[in-house]
């Protein structure tokens, strides 16, 4: 998850790097703990798997439920058996809010995709750039600096689009959405997971603007009508709000089990900044103020441009995170 894609309600200032220090905390800490496990691991140098990766857990992936809910995107979108062959080359992928590349990595090396992530934050696109390259898939994911509404993206340059908790960052999605629409190529598919409305009172209405920086939330129907609005078709949510508030719940009480582990790395007021926010945002779910939700959604097939073989959208309305097993998946293990 990034919050990358607007600026931090109520943030401090800016310090003389440009740099907030609620940003500060929120990725400067990630990159530094990523170079600090795979220390640990005797990982800083040399190649690397994507294994090695996804068992830093959070910190590879920032998404609920990381490698799992990777692996059902790709069953969704069709891309679990979409192997390149000399007549197909592989689908192409866009990250909208990549990270450090964790999810990208991911994709490209269990579906043979190529992916493009885009990332507002140069740090986190520097490690990524780093990470893929150690692991041997520079030629096929690549990263771009940019803002998702503003991003300079080829027309009809990819078959899907995937973003991860980005959407509700965004206190207008439309330019964002429209963007995506574009990029996608006619017939393609999006997969988005993200935030909606709940039925929150006054003061956690505030904790979503200032603590987790979403600030537009909206309910179900109203962020389905907002993919429709910037022209996709074929809309259909899928409600994930049951998986997201066990494992938002799992998460809080692993990150407090490994109190001493963490602020020995990263320091206690590191530590305390994270357990607030992660304490938050567990209980917004367990109080019924916020919901999980999977939209997937096509760009419309042009009049005579219909794809021979149409890319699916698979299983839609169903979602298998529930049956995971999250102290495995927050260790980084991959589903089976």
């Amino acid at each position: 998850m990034t919050a990358s894609w607007t600026s931090v309600s109520g943030a401090d200032p800016p310090r003389g790097d440009g740099t907030t220090a609620d940003e500060e905390t929120m990725y400067g800490w990630r990159v530094r703990s990523v170079r600090r496990a795979l220390a640990k691991r005797d990982l800083s140098e040399g190649e690397l798997t994507v294994e090695d990766l996804t068992a830093l857990g959070h910190l590879d992936q920032y998404h609920y439920f990381g490698p799992a809910a990777c692996d059902e995107a790709a069953h969704v979108l069709g891309v679990d058996d979409a192997t390149a062959t000399g007549d197909h080359p592989p689908r192409r992928v866009l990250d909208v809010g990549s990270g450090v590349g964790g999810p990208a990595r991911y994709l490209a090396a269990t579906t043979g995709c190529a992916v493009h992530g885009v990332e507002l934050r140069q740090e986190l696109v520097s490690l990524a750039r780093e990470l893929t390259e150690r692991a041997g898939l520079a030629d096929r994911v690549r990263y771009t600096v940019g803002d998702a509404a503003a991003v300079d993206l080829p027309a009809d340059g990819y078959d899907h689009a995937i973003a991860w908790l980005v959407l509700l960052h965004l206190s207008d999605r439309g330019p964002a959405l429209e963007r995506m629409r574009r990029a996608v190529r006619p017939g393609g598919t999006v997969l988005v997971e993200d935030f909606t409305l709940g039925d929150p009172t006054p003061a956690q209405e505030r904790a979503l603007r200032e603590v987790v920086d979403a600030p537009n939330v909206v309910e179900r129907t109203a962020l389905a009508d907002e993919f429709r609005a910037a022209g996709f078709t074929d809309v259909l949510t899928c409600d994930l709000t049951d998986a997201w508030t066990a494992w938002t719940d799992a998460r809080y009480d692993r990150f407090r089990e490994r109190r001493a582990e963490f602020a020995a790395v990263h320091g206690s007021e590191t530590y305390e900044s994270r357990a607030s926010f992660y304490r938050t945002v567990r209980d917004l779910f367990a109080d019924g103020a916020v919901e999980g939700v999977r939209v997937t959604a096509r760009v419309p097939p042009t009049t005579g441009t219909a794809a021979a073989e149409p890319l699916p959208l698979r299983d839609r309305a169903d979602s298998r995170l529930g049956e995971r097993d999250l102290t495995g998946i927050l260790e980084g293990a991959r589903a089976n």
